[in-house]
């Protein structure tokens, strides 16, 4: 992972010194770092997806008779970082109206693609107490909760490239937003099936309220390395900049600033095909002016 990252670094700054030499009025401007989660939908997908995903499983069909299933599309949510050297007008050339920026840099994020639960549930009573008193009758229940979670994730390596236009960048506040497209590779991409089967005792309580207590839990895991695939996705950078510094000169080169990328996502699944999912990147960084 550390040589395509350094690997990306060297291409985007070759690209950056490219644009620079190309023309005398544009230079690299700035460099960002930006960290946040990236949140997404899993793709729907069925059991069979899974077997070809694990096929040396002891999961089989049949373990799941008589099981309901849970859910196949939920929201997934992982870490992620960027950095980006960002190109520009230079100090003194004339500023269009649009300000644009090209921001060229290396992306990681984590994503699951795939998910589907089974569960199912067994209820049956265990004791009886009735009070030799008032005859009142308390009940006793055993619970046994059985769970298997079928799940592939990837770690997403990328190169980004985007273009934005920005309000008045004199202002110490501003507005961006643009259009931008990241290739890159899935890293360490991997299918994990669990099994989770938990007991526990139910007893009904006087004030009406159950009493649990007996609890007990078992669990058990596989997971299988998959063939890594390539990764593509178009997005939309938007966000909103803020300058530091208002009087000092070392303050005003730094900026905060806090980012959205919906976007559009490609991943390939060498085992089962091009897949497509949505998601968006929140994320909160700080940009350095040369």
């Amino acid at each position: 992972m550390k040589k395509i990252i350094v690997m990306s670094l060297a291409l985007t700054s070759l690209l950056a010194v490219n644009a620079q030499e190309q023309t005398s009025t544009f230079k690299v401007k700035a460099v960002n770092l930006q960290f946040g989660v990236n949140n997404g939908s899993s793709v729907v997908s069925n059991l069979s997806d899974f077997q070809k995903l694990a096929p040396d499983s002891e999961f089989k069909e049949a373990d799941i008779a008589g099981f309901r299933t849970q859910n196949s599309y939920y929201g997934s949510s992982g870490p992620g970082f960027s950095m980006n050297l960002v190109i520009a007008k230079a100090e003194g050339s004339k500023l269009s109206y649009l300000n644009p920026e090209f921001r060229f840099g290396v992306s990681y994020q984590q994503a699951d693609l795939l998910y589907l639960g089974y569960t199912k549930r067994n209820e049956s009573r265990v004791d009886t107490l009735t009070s030799s008193k008032t005859g009142e009758q308390t009940f006793t229940d055993s619970i046994n909760t059985q769970d298997y979670s079928l799940a592939y994730s990837q770690r997403q390596v990328m190169v980004d490239a985007d273009v934005t236009i920005t309000t008045n960048p004199a202002r110490r506040l501003k507005f961006y937003g643009g259009i931008g497209f990241s290739l890159g590779l899935s890293i360490s991409p991997s299918t994990t099936i669990t099994y989770t089967e938990s007991i526990r005792f139910e007893q009904e309580g006087l004030d009406d309220d159950d009493i649990t207590y007996g609890f007990d839990s078992e669990r058990t895991q596989e997971r299988f390395n998959n063939d890594r695939g390539f990764f593509g996705r178009v997005y939309l950078p938007l966000g909103v900049d803020f300058r530091i510094g208002k009087r000092k000169e070392v303050l005003k080169k730094y900026y905060i600033f806090a980012e959205s990328r919906p976007s559009l996502s490609f991943q390939s699944v060498p085992e089962l095909n091009m897949m497509t999912s949505t998601s968006n990147f929140s994320s909160i960084g700080v940009r350095y002016n040369f």
